[in-house]
């Protein structure tokens, strides 16, 4: 390398520096001091990212796939047909001469044509029925408003009904619950007035003459004190409960003393049945034993059973009026779910989510309308260059599918033979249309399609390939056999659809999403990006067809919107490289190379 300064001037350098102290160390000062701040303006950056913003547009979207190959010169070319059928007509016979684009014969296409007008009335009656609903719409909603105010409006009213249920069951039911008390714990059996009623029924079976009896007396005496005993338990608890509440209370606590004054309605009926039980059970014990009992059993019999039905109405209008609770409380519910449903991304209600899918649901017929209008061509079977039909094994009437040769053209036309990967060929159709470049020639571009397409592939160290062969729309006689040829197959067409550029769209969990700011930002700043402190939000979208720079937006994003298609994150990188500088004062200073690496900033992402 050579050197900068020779010894003789270094060395003068070092007798002036130390013959003048002062002034050197201000120099060498002066020389750090603007290292230094020139090292931190090439080194610092922007701790803020910047957004590179764009508009959704709508656009056309198209799918290509890409292949190379080499030109040929094609001596014959066996005819296929794109779809299947039975041939009504055939305009040649071996040895004729056809133009590019003439007729060779014609497949039956009846089924097609009534799938296609089928498909137009389908079409027709899918967008009357879109223009009825976009008129409903907005009253439906306003009617959803309406029935979900109404029926809150309902369910207030039904809340004051549960509590004049409750009410009337406190008022009927402590005149039970003393008729029940009186059946078995009154002294009408008594003369000396020291026994309940129920323990004279039971000794009227003494333990020594009847102890079969006495025991059975005793099981169901036992059984209408305990169940009586509960039933008073719980009345004397709801009582007591509906003492401190008032029509006023809360839903919460008139619900809950709903439900406990139907579980004591319950108790107080089952206590009553087991009266019943038990004075019946007396009753036949008595005539099996030849005992007549006092009239005062049967009155009490009677009693038993109006006490009973009183429990019963009491027990069903309170039931009844839960169910009539549960259905308003879910008539609110369902309400406010359907207002939830139609209010997803229309919050005017305008707009809802069945009308969007509707909307979406006549593009596609539209789509699928065009594709088979399309397909209506394919009924005729065309040249696809100039040449003579070398052969024709098919007749009228005959039967043929997309795998049948029902031609074969000689030419001396070129074309193009290409090599596709399994994943690729299985895009590709006859009759796909694509662009043409060649390596050899800049700037030529032509147009052509799919002719043919290997049934079989081919496998070569595991990997399986597919040649198709591609005529050319025009010849040029710059393009030579044997040249290379690139070409782009265009697999899908979308016209007039969402479109976002890809770089918008990232993934996450399987879900793809985009980036925006709400509200959205008043300056762009171009390509350049933008700063800003607002946090930028996730947006889910549905994804569709794909080209190499945009994407469809199936869902999710309107045309208009503002969008972040580039986070530019901010990076500080330094690089000194390794080498020995002399120094003012002689000798060498070696200076070790290094990176130092700023810090990413990564926000919303």
């Amino acid at each position: 390398m050579k050197k900068f300064f020779s010894n003789k001037i270094v060395q003068k350098i070092k007798l002036y520096a130390i013959a003048h102290k002062a002034i050197s160390a201000i120099v060498l000062l002066a020389v750090l001091i603007g290292g230094y701040y020139g090292y931190k303006k090439m080194t610092s950056a922007s701790a803020d990212p910047r957004y590179v913003l764009a508009t959704v547009t709508k656009g056309n979207i198209i799918s290509s796939v890409s292949a190379s190959g080499q030109v040929s010169a094609l001596n014959q070319l066996d005819i296929k047909p794109k779809v299947s059928g039975d041939l009504t007509w055939i305009a040649v016979k071996p040895g004729d001469k056809i133009g590019v684009g003439g007729t060779l014969m014609k497949i039956d296409k009846t089924d097609a044509e009534k799938s296609v007008t089928d498909a137009e009335q389908a079409l027709a009656e899918a967008k009357l029925q879109f223009q009825k609903d976009q008129t409903s719409a907005p009253i439906d909603y306003k009617n959803a408003l309406t029935n979900l105010a109404s029926d809150k409006d309902t369910l207030t009213t039904t809340y004051t009904d549960t509590y004049n249920v409750i009410s009337s069951a406190y008022l009927d039911l402590p005149a039970v619950m003393t008729g029940g008390n009186d059946i078995l714990y009154g002294y009408d059996l008594s003369q000396s007035k020291t026994l309940w009623n129920v323990d004279v029924l039971v000794n009227l079976f003494t333990e020594t003459d009847h102890v079969n009896d006495h025991t059975l007396a005793q099981s169901f005496a036992t059984k209408a004190k305990n169940d009586y005993r509960t039933a008073n338990d719980k009345y004397n608890a709801g009582l007591l409960t509906y003492q401190k509440t008032s029509r006023y209370s809360s839903t919460n606590d008139l619900e809950t003393l709903l439900q406990n004054t139907t579980d004591m309605s319950i108790a107080v009926a089952e206590a009553l049945q087991s009266e019943i039980n038990f004075l019946s059970e007396i009753s036949s014990l008595a005539q099996n034993n030849n005992k007549k009992l006092n009239s005062t059993v049967t009155t009490m019999q009677n009693n038993a059973r109006n006490y009973l039905n009183t429990a019963n109405n009491t027990l069903s209008s309170l039931l009844a009026q839960k169910k009539s609770l549960d259905n308003a409380k879910q008539k609110v519910t369902s309400d406010e779910q359907n207002i939830t449903l139609l209010e997803v991304g229309n919050p005017n209600g305008n707009n809802p989510i069945s009308l969007q899918i509707s909307a979406r649901n006549i593009q596609n017929q539209e789509y699928n309308l065009s594709q088979l209008k399309n397909t209506l061509s394919d009924y005729t079977i065309t040249a696809p260059f100039s040449g003579i039909v070398a052969s024709l094994p098919v007749n009228v009437g005959d039967t043929v599918g997309t795998g049948t040769t029902v031609a074969t053209l000689i030419t001396n036309q070129k074309i193009a033979t290409l090599s596709l990967n399994e994943v690729d060929a299985a895009k590709i159709k006859v009759g796909n249309k694509t662009t043409l470049t060649f390596d050899a020639i800049d700037g030529l571009s032509l147009t052509g399609s799919v002719t043919e397409i290997d049934t079989l592939g081919t496998i070569s160290q595991g990997v399986v390939s597919y040649y198709i062969k591609i005529s050319f729309d025009t010849q040029d006689d710059r393009v030579k056999p044997g040249m290379t040829a690139n070409a782009a197959i265009i697999t899908n067409i979308k016209q007039d659809v969402i479109t976002v550029p890809s770089s918008a769209i990232k993934t996450q969990n399987g879900t793809s999403y985009v980036q925006i700011f709400n509200p959205p930002l008043t300056s762009t700043a171009g390509n350049q990006g933008i700063t800003t402190a607002e946090i930028p939000q996730q947006v889910a979208v549905e994804t569709g067809l794909s080209d190499d720079t945009n994407t469809e937006i199936l869902s999710g994003l309107n045309e208009g919107e503002q969008i972040i298609i580039r986070t530019i994150n901010p990076t500080t990188t330094a690089t000194a490289s390794a080498q020995t500088a002399p120094s003012l004062l002689g000798g060498g200073v070696r200076t070790t190379g290094g990176t130092t690496r700023g810090a990413t900033f990564i926000r919303g992402n």
